[in-house]
């Protein structure tokens, strides 16, 4: 892999990222399909949060980002537009830079849970949800099994205010 100036930037941000592995796999598939871009692990603590994201504003070369814990909810606030769930859920997983600098988020975790649901043979249209905990990813998921018309859902967590605010 050749890096130029011309290489768009793909990241993942985390705190700590030493567990994460999206980096290898993006890489490997840039690779694989001749695209000239790199993804690189950004290890930010959470204070540190709004400089750089203001510095991602400013990086012309710079594409996206996916946003992990514990980001989703703060990076959320920091952005100029949001899509329609990372608005109603109040955080994202995924963020891109626009080419006049303007930085849009959107969150995927609950799109993605539906799809392996369904993937694996499960409609959730029509029928009765249980979903078990109430934290970012939760919300995500239960935003779209509402979005996707299941009957009724139910949220059980070890904290019962938490699942009834969801």
């Amino acid at each position: 892999m050749s890096i130029t100036g011309r290489t768009k930037l793909y990241g993942i941000i985390a705190d700590p990222i030493g567990h994460v592995r999206a980096p290898m796999l993006f890489n490997a598939l840039f690779a694989e399909r001749g695209v000239d871009a790199v993804m690189v692990p950004f290890h930010v603590k959470p204070e540190k949060l709004k400089a750089w994201a203001d510095g991602l504003r400013a990086t012309e070369n710079f594409g996206g980002i996916v946003i992990t814990v514990p980001h989703k909810l703060e990076i959320a606030k920091l952005c100029d537009e949001l899509g329609t769930a990372g608005r109603l859920i109040g955080a994202i997983n995924a963020l891109r830079r626009d080419p006049d600098g303007r930085l849009v988020g959107d969150m995927f975790d609950g799109k993605g849970f539906v799809a392996g649901m369904r993937h694996q043979g499960f409609e959730v249209t029509g029928k009765r949800v249980l979903l078990l905990g109430a934290g970012g990813a939760a919300r995500a998921i239960a935003f779209e099994l509402a979005a996707e018309g299941c009957e009724k859902l139910t949220i059980q967590n070890r904290t019962p205010a938490k699942a009834e605010e969801l």
